[in-house]
């Protein structure tokens, strides 16, 4: 009997029955990852220099998938989303009867009929406009890897700021939990007040570096410590870093280029500190860098996790060195974005979590926050967004400006 009713009905009436709940749908789009409204006045989806990026897109997607090979797979699989909410929104678009022909519509049931059909197609077109979105802003990360090196390191503060660096990392390795990442602790420095003097692990996740690489920085709390008798309120700081592995970089540490020190470990972890020589200290000659390792009671664990923690900080050293110059271009074009001083406040007298990178960064409820789950999710998307978005215009931009220095050269040439 449903069933009949419904083949029954027109063909916008049946996209209508099928269209999601709009109150449903409304509060979705406010949770949307692309945060739409916020990128709007600088990515409008429909304005020319926009389309005509997206359509470079789509002919190199289609000259790429003539001879694919695996090279450029995985710029064919970044453009293929793209392209196909590309062709989806055009089609839509072309659909849309015009505000004229309604107007010029004689007949009253075709008119209604037109807006309805508007109606119908304007709230698919909405749809797949922030799905077009979601997949141009993922055209910002330039690279995926495999895996990372997550660390912390408490900063200044004392054992306070040991204290909130352990609070850090637990937060970080829950949120590794909630989102079902595999990952490592190589390195774990307590204190013996339960503090953290520096923590590394490596997460294994295609994912994680997409969405852990802009909580790298220094983070601050503000609150008043335990130990405090007089209620003043203390601010201390950690550092978070956020180190990719790529599998194209290859860093071959010679044995030669070594310091190996070893020296009695410290801080509480049972009979074998202060007693033995198991913590390990490794200083890289030719560059100067040095790591420390004390986490295993044997020597050889802790120098083999020292040389992994040297290796990450060598990859470091190496992507920032290739990456150099396009950094300083975005850093003055991006602003605070780009900053890694006091990415974040953590203020424990006013239940609050602002992040200074965004506007309207301010959250509440820390508890809830440093559990690891949907509130720190929820901001690492906002920030991720404001990045990619920043990223993205520069892309649309830089686009423009290679097209008009294209045509200019082009009119020189034939004016000669």
């Amino acid at each position: 009997m449903i069933l009949g009713k419904f083949l029954a009905l027109s063909t916008v009436q049946k996209m209508k029955y099928l269209l999601p709940n709009k109150t449903l749908y409304r509060h979705k789009r406010l949770l949307s990852v692309t945060n739409t409204l916020a990128t709007k006045d600088s990515l409008n989806i429909s304005s020319e220099k926009t389309q005509k990026y997206l359509e470079s897109l789509r002919v190199e997607f289609y000259n790429l998938r003539i001879n694919p090979t695996p090279h450029t797979l995985p710029r064919l699989n970044q453009l293929d989303g793209v392209v196909s909410a590309l062709e989806q929104y055009r089609l839509l678009k072309s659909k849309l009867a015009s505000q004229e022909d309604i107007e010029n519509e004689k007949d009253v049931e075709m008119r209604q009929l037109l807006e309805e059909e508007n109606e119908v197609y304007g709230d698919i077109l909405r749809q797949t406009e922030e799905t077009l979105l979601d997949k141009m802003l993922m055209l910002a990360e330039e690279q995926t890897y495999n895996s990372l090196i997550f660390e912390v390191n408490a900063g200044a503060g004392g054992q306070e700021a040991m204290l909130f660096a352990r609070e850090l990392f637990d937060m970080y390795t829950n949120f590794f939990d909630y989102n079902g990442w595999s990952y490592e602790t190589i390195d774990n420095e307590e204190t013996g007040i339960g503090g953290l003097r520096h923590g590394n692990v490596i997460v294994q996740n295609r994912e994680a570096f997409n969405q852990m690489q802009y909580e790298g920085g220094v983070h601050r709390v503000q609150r008043v410590p335990a130990t405090e008798k007089s209620g003043r309120i203390h601010t201390s700081t950690a550092s978070v870093t956020v180190i990719p592995r790529p599998d194209n970089v290859n860093i071959n540490i010679s044995e030669k280029d070594l310091k190996i020190e070893t020296k009695r470990a410290s801080g509480a972890g049972g009979q074998h500190v202060n007693t033995t020589d198991s913590a390990v200290r490794v200083v890289h000659l030719p560059t100067g860098l040095a790591v420390e390792c004390q986490t295993e009671r044997s020597q050889i664990k802790n120098r083999e996790r020292a040389i992994q923690r040297l290796q990450a900080k060598l990859v470091q050293r190496e992507l920032e060195s290739k990456e150099a110059d396009e950094k300083r271009t975005r850093k003055a074009q991006q602003g605070n974005l780009n900053r890694n001083e006091k990415i974040r406040t953590y203020n424990f007298v006013q239940d609050r979590i602002t992040d200074h990178r965004i506007s309207n960064g301010t959250v509440h409820n820390l508890e809830e926050f440093f559990e690891g789950g949907e509130g720190l999710e929820r901001l690492i998307k906002r920030v991720a967004v404001e990045y990619r978005r920043a990223k993205l215009v520069d892309l649309i931009d830089k686009y423009e400006v290679l097209v008009a220095e294209t045509e200019k050269g082009a009119k020189k040439n034939v004016n000669e």
